[in-house]
């Protein structure tokens, strides 16, 4: 709930500060709070919780750093964005245990603090920079600028579609080692296929934002995604051939790197100006994670009632379907709403 207070306010703090200037105290935060969680057992928990602040106002921050500095470029970056998010995350997954195994948990926590020094630091050589808004005569602009953006239905649709997509992920990353080992693989090959999952989505995180240009090219990515999470979740329950299940890995991999990068993509399609983009993304992320956060609790309660994955994995077929429907919605108001 910390977290979501924080995505909340997340654009006031934009407005008073500037963006560049809260990314930099967001990631010089995330720096020194990973660094205390190693030292202390208060600082453990504090630690924690001002990392999970610091990534949450930099998720809605830079996706107003992207309508403030290059609002025509908006989809490539955030391609951009999404699929170094992916990268990072698989070179991590797979190096946290052996570094660990051999240096120590304490230090490898605090090398987790070198990429947000490195940031910071980057951050700092970017040029003070007025904030872009998009062109008045733009298809854009939207029918009813004075609305109040916590009134608009389109931005509490997407804020829905962000939760259960959310929801899929991280009961997919909390289960699916689980999933993998109750078909009968060892621990180890089941953790390869959880990289390969994590990783194997970064190409398409890229790409996706170049579909999101037509009306017609979302509707083409809806149905794909539809497909992709059917026939993903579909292997997993039915078949055991290791062969299947690396393909069930590399389809669920792709369609959740692609529908998370079109929910970050639409915050920068219907904002405005950056401070739309901060307090859509405050709305739409912390809504989003909120839901997100009692996916593998639910999931793992479901699993215990069942006995067994594959009648849990059906529900999460039917929740795919929902996410699916919901965004066929939003692709309808975005159109409604010349955004695009």
């Amino acid at each position: 709930m910390f977290w979501v207070f924080i995505g909340f306010n997340g654009a006031p703090v934009i407005r008073r500060l500037g963006t560049k200037r809260t990314i930099e105290f967001a990631l010089l935060m995330l720096a020194i709070a990973n660094l205390l969680r190693t030292y202390v057992s208060w600082g453990m928990f504090a630690g924690t919780i001002f990392v999970g602040a610091g990534i949450t106002m930099l998720n809605v921050s830079l996706p107003a750093l992207i309508v403030e500095r290059q609002p025509q470029d908006a989809g490539r970056l955030n391609g951009v964005y999404t699929a170094s998010i992916n990268i990072i995350s698989a070179i991590i997954g797979g190096i946290a245990v052996p570094v660990a195994n051999a240096l120590g948990w304490q230090f490898t926590v605090q090398l987790f603090s070198i990429p947000a020094i490195i940031a910071f630091l980057t951050t700092l050589l970017l040029p003070n920079k007025q904030p872009r808004q998009k062109s008045t005569s733009s298809t854009h602009q939207t029918s009813e600028p004075q609305t109040p953006i916590w009134k608009r239905g389109h931005v509490w649709m997407l804020a829905l579609f962000m939760g259960l997509q959310s929801m899929i992920f991280y009961t997919i990353v909390a289960w699916l080692p689980s999933i993998l080992t109750a078909h009968d693989l060892s621990a180890t090959t089941a953790g390869w296929l959880f990289s390969i999952f994590q990783i194997i989505g970064a190409p398409f995180a890229y790409l996706v934002p170049r579909a999101t240009t037509k009306i017609s090219n979302l509707q083409i990515l809806m149905v794909t995604l539809l497909a992709g999470y059917l026939i993903g979740t579909g292997i997993l329950i039915y078949f055991s051939a290791t062969w299947l299940l690396v393909l069930a890995c590399l389809i669920l991999g792709i369609t959740t790197a692609s529908v998370f990068t079109f929910s970050l993509t639409m915050i920068t399609t219907i904002s405005q100006t950056p401070q739309e983009a901060g307090s859509v993304g405050g709305i739409v992320q912390s809504i989003g994670y909120l839901i997100a956060s009692v996916g593998p609790t639910i999931f793992g309660v479901i699993r215990t009632t069942f006995g067994n994955w594959p009648e849990t994995l059906i529900v999460m077929i039917v929740i795919s379907v929902v996410n699916i429907l919901v965004g066929f919605i939003l692709i309808r108001t975005i159109a409604q709403k010349n955004f695009l």
